[in-house]
C-alpha cells in the first residue's frame, strides 16, 4: 500500500512508433511519451508521424495521457523551440517536453521565459548530466508560481551510456529538487536511464512520476521496445503498491491548490503572484 497522503509514483515510457504506442497503452502504463530515442534524448518525431499516432490512439474515444518531445535544439534557438512546440501541442498530445539543455543560465532563462507564455502544457526537461543549475531551476518555478505554466518539470540526462540519473546524482540533490517542484504545485518527474529496480529509490526521493525508455529496450534504447522488460516494469512498480492511475496535467485546468494526496488530476495552475514575478526577472541579468 502507498504510504497515507501520497499518490501512486506514475510511469512514462518512451514509445517510436504506433506499434510501441498501443502496446505501451494497453498494459497500463500512464503516460506514453512520443520520442525518436535514435535522435539523441530528447528526438523528435516527424511531426506526420506524430500527428498520425495521436489521431490512432485518439480513435477509440480514450487514450492515456500523450507526451511528445520537441528535440534536441539548444536554448539560444529560442523561436525554432517555441515553433516547434506549438505545432506539437497542435498534434493533439496532452504535454509537450522542451530540453532545457547544459550551457549559459541566461539562455535557458530567456528559452523558459519564452515557453512560459505559450498556449500549452509545456514540460521543462532539465538536462542534469552536470547537475542541476540553480538559477536555472528557481526561475522555472517562479515563472510556474507567476504565471501558472508548467504543469510539470523533468531533469533528464543526455548521455544514457553513463549510469542512471540517480548513479550520476547526488541522493540530496534531486531530493531537493524533487520537493521544490511539488511545493511550486507542478508534478516533478526524473527519467535519465532508470532501471526498474530503481523504482523503490524514487518512491523515496518523492517523484510523480518516472521515466523510461532503455529500461524497456532489450538492446539499446534506438531499438525495439521488449514486452518482457515493460511487463517486468510495471510488476517493480506493482510491488511497490502503486496501482496504474490516469495521471493528467494540462495547461487549461482550473482547479484550487493541489491537495496533500498529489492526486495529479488536482495539480494547480496557480494565479499570478507578484512576488515570485520579481524573482522570475532576476535569471536573465
Amino acid at each position: 500500500m502507498t504510504a497515507p497522503g501520497r499518490a501512486a509514483l506514475q510511469l512514462l515510457v518512451s514509445v517510436r512508433d504506433l506499434a510501441e504506442a498501443r502496446a505501451v497503452a494497453a498494459a497500463g502504463i500512464d503516460f506514453v511519451d512520443l520520442k525518436d530515442p535514435s535522435d539523441g534524448a530528447l528526438g523528435a518525431l516527424p511531426l506526420p508521424l506524430l500527428g498520425a499516432i495521436v489521431q490512432a490512439l485518439r480513435a477509440g474515444g480514450t487514450a492515456p495521457r500523450l507526451s511528445a518531445t520537441t528535440g534536441d535544439l539548444p536554448p539560444e534557438a529560442r523561436e525554432a523551440v517555441r515553433t516547434r512546440a506549438l505545432a506539437t501541442a497542435a498534434a493533439g498530445v496532452d504535454l509537450v517536453k522542451v530540453g532545457i539543455g547544459p550551457g549559459p543560465a541566461a539562455a535557458a532563462c530567456a528559452l523558459l521565459d519564452r515557453l512560459a507564455v505559450l498556449p500549452a502544457a509545456i514540460v521543462p526537461v532539465l538536462i542534469a548530466d552536470a547537475g542541476i543549475d540553480p538559477a536555472v531551476s528557481a526561475h522555472a518555478l517562479a515563472l510556474r508560481r507567476h504565471h501558472g505554466c508548467f504543469p510539470a518539470l523533468m531533469l533528464d540526462t543526455a548521455g544514457k551510456g553513463r549510469g542512471s540519473l540517480l548513479q550520476r546524482r547526488p541522493t540530496a540533490e534531486l531530493r531537493d529538487w524533487v520537493a521544490a517542484v511539488r511545493a511550486s504545485g507542478a508534478l516533478a518527474g526524473l527519467a535519465g536511464a532508470l532501471r526498474a529496480d530503481e523504482l523503490p529509490a524514487l518512491r523515496a526521493l518523492g517523484a510523480d512520476y518516472a521515466g523510461f525508455r532503455s529500461a524497456v529496450c532489450a538492446g539499446d534504447r534506438a531499438g525495439a521496445l521488449d514486452p518482457a522488460r515493460l511487463a517486468a516494469l510495471l510488476a517493480a512498480r506493482s510491488a511497490l503498491g502503486t496501482a496504474p492511475g490516469t495521471a493528467t496535467a494540462t495547461a487549461t485546468a482550473a482547479s484550487p491548490s493541489p491537495s496533500p494526496d498529489r492526486d495529479p488530476e488536482a495539480v494547480a495552475n496557480p494565479a499570478p503572484d507578484p512576488a515570485t514575478a520579481a524573482r522570475a526577472a532576476g535569471c536573465a541579468a
